[in-house]
């Protein structure tokens, strides 16, 4: 392998080397996508919309498409895509997303560019690899030679087998292409109109103020659908309080707690906190809910944001929660406890594909935690009192399975019918058994899973 050469002059801010580099370290350091390019863009203050928009899209698109990208590589090269240098695979994947997926961007420029960022960054020499490689896949395209548009557009390559082989078992194959078609598109941006300060036709009015164009989401009761704009954070609507960003699942969660004015709540997985403050809107900032979480870094941003939005009823507690909450010994038992546990996140792959990429989680670890929390949680639930089990993904180990078992434990705990909870339009989203699933009708939600457990 040629050593890479040293780039000359440091960071750039052209939004395919920022695109470069954000993919550098999601491979070399397997860092999350969304948070290096957060912190790549806040870097290139000076940096135009229309340049950040196209380092998101070179990020993300390249991360999703991954799979159809290298297949459609392959025919090009002389030797096998792993025998190259990693800067240069990233660089040909960067320049085939372009070609395949970016009518805006003419062929000839994105293989111009590509050769561009092979000079800078690339091991020497390489530019002439990525040129001719890229001129090859051109060409297929045109004359139609080694691409089906068919499977491409479908992403049959762009879901890896250890997850097609988990939803195929549990799903089927029809809902498993489904799926793997619905993670294949950009997630929206949709935020929650904070009640404790405003409401939602207001918020899209100060929005429009700021040159932010919203509408309203039907079916949710506080959704706003971000439809124009740049970073919300850098609004006066964000930084007052008035709206936090948060998918259209996520708020039903909360939905199916149902908390209430003066009750005490426990969200015992809590950071970023989130869910805390829309508990605390449901509850009109009266009650008591504590905000338990394992990492002090992380409850001090929870705190921050209670702050921002106007929240006074919060107690964050550090603990960990998989063992003694010794912390909580005084103020058990709750009226409502959530519990949105760690999970491997496979139903928000949209915004995090990079785990697509990455080698199996380590479900048996995982479910062990997830089954702890939530024996954790019913200690701490008052007779009468809700439970509610939450994750962000689509794994029967994660979901049913943990609930079942629990259920099968404490006959003390019924599960109830999480439809009642949602909004007419989404009634569909429960299952047979009363769980809530997002995914039972594939649309632009990230995929949740819940279930509402009463204690009598």
């Amino acid at each position: 392998m040629t050593a890479p050469r040293k780039r000359e002059g440091g960071q750039t801010d052209h939004p395919r080397s920022i695109a470069f580099e954000v993919l550098s370290a999601v491979d070399e350091k397997e860092a999350f996508a969304d948070r290096a390019l957060d912190g790549r863009l806040r870097r290139s203050t000076a940096l135009p919309d229309r340049d950040r928009r196209l380092a998101t899209e070179l990020v993300y698109g390249t991360l999703r498409r991954r799979g159809s990208l290298d297949g459609c590589l392959r025919p090009c090269l002389r030797k096998p895509l792993e025998r190259l240098d990693p800067e240069v695979v990233r660089i040909l994947r960067l320049g085939a997303y372009q070609i395949l997926f970016l009518d805006r961007v003419p062929d000839h420029a994105a293989v111009n560019e590509s050769v561009n960022l092979a000079n800078r960054f690339g091991p020497r020499g390489c530019g002439s690899l990525v040129n001719g490689a890229l001129r090859a896949l051109c060409r297929a395209k045109e004359e139609g030679k080694g691409i089906s548009w068919q499977e491409i557009r479908a992403g049959k390559q762009d879901l890896p087998e250890w997850l097609a082989r988990i939803w195929e078992s549990e799903q089927g194959k029809d809902r498993t292409g489904e799926l793997r078609e619905a993670l294949l598109r950009p997630p929206q941006t949709v935020l929650r109109a904070n009640t404790l300060k405003t409401d939602r036709k207001s918020l899209i009015d100060r929005l429009a103020d700021e040159g932010y164009k919203a509408e309203p989401v039907d079916e949710l009761p506080q959704a706003v659908r971000l439809l124009e704009g740049g970073d919300i954070r850098n609004t006066r609507c964000y930084q007052q309080g008035l709206c936090v960003q948060q998918d259209g699942a996520s708020q039903l969660i909360v939905e199916i707690l149902d908390p209430g004015p003066g009750e005490r709540a426990l969200d015992l997985c809590a950071a970023p906190g989130i869910k805390t403050t829309h508990m605390a809107e449901k509850m009109a900032d009266q009650g008591l809910i504590v905000a338990l979480d394992i990492q002090p870094a992380r409850l001090r941003e929870l705190a921050k944001g209670c702050r921002r939005m106007g929240v006074s009823r919060v107690v964050p507690s550090c603990a960990d929660a998989s063992g003694s909450v010794s912390p909580l010994s005084d103020r058990i038992p709750f009226d409502r406890v959530l519990v949105d546990a760690p999970c491997s996140g496979l139903g928000i792959l949209r915004r995090n594909p990079e785990k697509k990429w990455r080698p199996a989680p380590d479900f048996a670890t995982l479910s062990s935690l997830q089954a702890s929390l939530i024996r954790t949680a019913a200690a701490l639930v008052r007779p009468g009192g809700i439970l509610v089990y939450s994750t962000c993904t689509v794994h029967r180990e994660e979901n049913e399975a943990i609930v079942e078992g629990f259920a099968a434990e404490h006959e003390d705990f019924v599960l109830e019918e999480v439809t009642p909870f949602l909004p007419a339009g989404l009634k569909d989203l429960s299952s047979e058994t009363g769980y809530f699933m997002s995914w039972a009708r594939p649309t632009w939600f990230d995929l949740f899973f819940a279930a509402r457990l009463r204690r009598v």
